[in-house]
């Protein structure tokens, strides 16, 4: 998945945090079809552990100084999102590196990073426009 500037938010630290995940996400998937996904995966959950601690705060802040109507949709759907990225933590703890789970995390953030975003964070836009004027 890439990133398209159909996803601006126009805040630019948000559009930047998001851009930096389209790379990561895609950088791993490489990873992953040339055979090294076992060794770099373990890294990939570090940096989407690390990621969504620091955007979400972010982002979620921007939602509420902006008023924006769908900030608890926001916090809900990045708490679901930490839950299921949790999940594939503690599998990769106690199992290790399977590249069922790999591809499955895959998949999960880029049918969420294209779902959230075109839904939600989107929403950012108008409310920071609304501001500016």
């Amino acid at each position: 998945m890439k990133w398209s500037d159909d996803y601006a938010t126009g805040i630019a630290r948000v559009d930047e945090q998001h851009k930096m995940l389209f790379s990561s996400v895609g950088d791993f998937r490489e990873a992953l079809d040339a055979g090294v996904g076992s060794r770099t995966y373990g890294m990939l959950l570090d940096f989407l552990d690390q990621y969504t601690r620091g955007h979400f705060s972010y982002e979620e802040g921007c939602m509420e100084r902006h008023r924006c109507p769908v900030a608890q949709q926001n916090k809900d759907e990045h708490t679901a999102l930490l839950r299921t990225l949790g999940q594939f933590r503690q599998r990769f703890a106690e199992h290790g590196y399977t590249a069922g789970d790999a591809v499955s995390l895959l998949d999960t953030l880029d049918d969420w990073l294209g779902s959230h975003i075109c839904r939600v964070d989107i929403h950012l836009k108008h409310c920071a426009g609304e501001a500016a004027r």
